[in-house]
């Protein structure tokens, strides 16, 4: 049982190190100019960008069921009428 616990313990320090990573790695990139956090000029979410300019549709837009499912179940009750938007 020790054995477990040591291993879960290892598991989420790699983890937690690969977020560190990641999130410096960003920081890094938005200092640069590389890398903007904007707003989707269709919902008003935040979203990323490669430009510092509002992108038109985002991930939460074109795919809602997807990214809240939680919301998503209260409102169209069959999949076909889930609206997704396509890219421009």
């Amino acid at each position: 049982m020790v054995d477990l616990y040591e291993s879960l313990t290892i598991a989420l320090i790699a983890a937690l190190a690969a977020a560190s990573t990641v999130a410096i790695f960003v920081g890094l990139l938005g200092l640069a100019g590389q890398f903007f956090v904007v707003r989707c000029a269709s919902c008003h979410h935040l979203t990323v960008s490669l430009a510092n300019e509002p992108r038109q549709f985002c991930p939460r837009c074109r795919h809602p069921a997807l990214l809240h499912m939680l919301g998503a179940a209260h409102h169209p009750r069959h999949w076909a009428a889930v609206h997704v938007r396509r890219r421009p």
